[in-house]
């Protein structure tokens, strides 16, 4: 029995390809349907700062803007995966540069871009913690102040004895030594 290949080995034609090269390709950023309207998102530039005052006007005078939303509208929302503790937009303190503060939706990017731009932010800056180790010390700045009233939060394994402290999790699959005795070769490098 011939179990020959005419697959393996052989070049495979991307069918899309050509268009993706000559740019005829279109993605989602490329589609622009009727009444349809850009975000553009303000961050944080700061690690930690309490939110001392948003001044969200002047985004209202660039043409094609009709919407601008900051945290301090809407206070409260929280997400994440499991633990709820990431605010939709920050309204009274921002934990890390990105942190978003701010939304705007225009007309084009343009003038989402422009407005987010206008939007003014006083920021009270707070120490910040960039090491692990570190923010587990006594003294360090305390970044929430009580994880475990967040929804979400496996307070079950909440590392409370812990200065910054999150969630004490450990992943166990198998005996790692009984492995290294089964296998018939161990490559080390």
């Amino acid at each position: 029995m011939n179990m020959r290949s005419t697959i393996i080995g052989a070049p495979v034609t991307q069918i899309e390809g050509p268009s993706k090269v000559t740019g005829r390709t279109r993605y989602a950023a490329d589609v622009d349907l009727p009444g349809m309207l850009w975000g553009k998102i303000l961050r944080s530039p700061h690690p930690h700062a309490r939110i001392v005052r948003i001044d969200a006007s002047n985004a209202w005078t660039v043409p094609g803007v009709k919407a601008v939303i900051t945290g301090q509208d809407a206070p409260g929302h929280l997400m994440g995966k499991v633990l709820r503790d990431m605010p939709v937009l920050c309204w009274d303190r921002v934990r890390y540069i990105g942190d978003r503060v701010a939304a705007v939706a225009a007309e084009t990017p343009e003038a989402a871009e422009e407005a987010v731009l206008l939007i003014e932010v006083d920021y009270e800056l707070l120490p910040a913690v960039f090491d692990p180790m570190e923010a587990m010390k006594p003294d360090a700045p305390l970044i929430h102040e009580d994880v475990a009233s967040y929804s979400g939060a496996p307070v079950d394994v909440l590392a409370t004895d812990v200065h910054n402290g999150q969630p004490r999790l450990a992943w166990v699959k198998g005996d790692l030594y009984e492995g290294f005795r089964q296998a018939d070769i161990i490559l080390e490098h």
